[in-house]
């Protein structure tokens, strides 16, 4: 990890500083000699030591080839290349020729050599065309581009601390929520099965994928090495990219860019939130005014879990959020057939999802560090609510037409979401004209 840090930095890998020592050695009680007898190496590191830049030519990339008989060995060839060399996710990818990858540019007007900005941990700079090459690679089409841009740039952000989720031990991997026209042009799911697989609307796949191969490829998130996520989790592989269901939204109930981030409604955008576990809610149908509670309950049940990595980040940034509660518009619409808006619901959620005291005692929280990262207004003994405020619970409706399933996407080590508006080629039009050509018409939302 600290060679792949190293190596961002344009620093050679072999650095005298690095000094390895074994994992059993930082448990309490361990054998320390390893340290006594490489204390000279670190004393050298530490005093003595220069650093020696790589150089490389400003612009100069490497151009690989992989031949064969004909297309499949060779393409065959180039994924077994990119193997060996520690690239990409495991699954096979398309090759990022330069035919393929000038087509995913004719996306977006601004120029391939345009710096996005740097990926951590390595710490390589993300161009446009970066972008491109792991679209390309991912399978995407150019109208996907300008949505990963913006969610490019809304993990970057530092309010997201990327280089903390994308290096920690916690399984974590980025949600991202298109809202706006742009989410159905590019055939965005936002109805059943919007959080997985789909051939009717392939776009959060690619760019979730896409996505992915950019935190391995350019910041270096290696398992073992750049990432030591103890378990990875299967939402690494695509991470979590979908649309919000604005045609089945309550009267009265705004879309999240607009109710939570102060977008105007209609704006093309995407919020990126870290998130660390998903859970499904079951018993969410809401037939009568008195089976309003007991929905509600389910939810808060799910979201009443001792979640560290919120309290123990909201000294420094008291605005984050617990997570994503994502619920279908059967649900929301029931909420506000009877009088609930969305304030009404974040209000409840936030006041009986507060985790008991003992509760806490018993997973650990009653540590000093727990302490501190309290909200100041609370004395121990007390139930703590998952967030400061409740208009910190971030609500998106999607998931199609029914109810009776909820979902909640618990915060990861994070500090706040983000939004970042999607900005569209002059050429727009013709791409989507081109897209209906190769796809056919754009399914109808379900």
């Amino acid at each position: 990890m600290v060679a792949n840090a190293f190596a961002g930095l344009g620093f050679t890998p072999e650095a005298p500083t690095v000094t390895e020592f074994p994992i059993e050695m930082f448990v309490p009680g361990s054998d320390l000699s390893p340290l006594e007898q490489n204390i000279d190496k670190v004393v050298y590191g530490l005093s003595q030591w220069q650093p020696g830049a790589k150089k490389q030519a400003a612009g100069a990339k490497e151009q690989l080839e992989a031949g064969g008989r004909d297309y499949e060995e060779a393409s065959s060839r180039l994924n077994q290349l990119f193997l060996r060399k520690g690239w990409g996710d495991g699954l096979p990818l398309l090759p990022p020729t330069e035919e393929r990858v000038s087509w995913i540019l004719s996306g977006t007007d601004l120029p391939r050599d345009r710096i996005i900005g740097k990926i951590l941990p390595q710490g390589r700079i993300a161009t446009v065309e970066t972008l491109a090459i792991n679209l390309a690679m991912a399978g995407g089409r150019p109208e996907y581009l300008p949505v990963l841009i913006a969610a490019i740039e809304g993990i970057i952000d530092p309010a997201v601390v990327h280089q903390s989720f994308n290096a920690t031990t916690c399984s974590i991997f980025p949600a991202m929520i298109v809202n706006g026209p742009v989410a159905r042009q590019i055939r965005l799911n936002s109805g059943y099965g919007c959080l997985g697989p789909s051939s009717r609307f392939p776009a959060g796949g690619s760019i979730g994928r896409a996505v992915r191969l950019l935190l391995v490829n350019v910041g270096g998130a290696v398992p073992g090495l750049g990432s030591m996520s103890i378990f990875g989790g299967a939402g690494k592989y695509t991470n979590v990219v979908f649309a919000e269901d604005e045609e089945g939204l309550p009267e009265g109930w705004e879309p999240l860019s607009a109710s939570y981030f102060g977008y105007s409604r209609g704006s093309n955008t995407v919020a990126v939130h870290p998130v660390s576990s998903c859970v499904n809610v079951g018993d969410t149908s809401i037939g009568s005014a008195e089976t309003v509670p007991s929905t509600l309950h389910s939810f808060a049940a799910n979201m009443r879990l001792p979640n560290m990595n919120y309290w123990l980040r909201s000294v420094a940034r008291p605005e984050g959020t617990p997570g994503i509660v994502v619920m279908a518009r059967g649900t929301a619409r029931g909420l506000a057939r009877f009088g609930w808006t969305r304030e009404k619901v974040q209000a409840f959620l936030w006041e009986h999802s507060k985790v008991p005291w003992q509760v806490l005692q018993q997973v650990g929280a009653d540590t000093l560090e727990s302490r501190v990262a309290a909200h100041k207004y609370l004395a121990m003994g007390v139930p703590w609510p998952v967030t400061e405020r409740p208009e910190d619970i971030m609500i998106v409706v999607a998931g199609g037409q029914q109810s009776g399933h909820g979902y909640w996407m618990q915060n990861g080590p994070s500090f706040k979401p983000v939004c970042k508006e999607i900005r569209l080629p002059p050429n727009w039009d013709s791409l989507l004209k081109q897209a209906e050509e190769d796809l056919g018409p754009v399914p109808g939302w379900l």
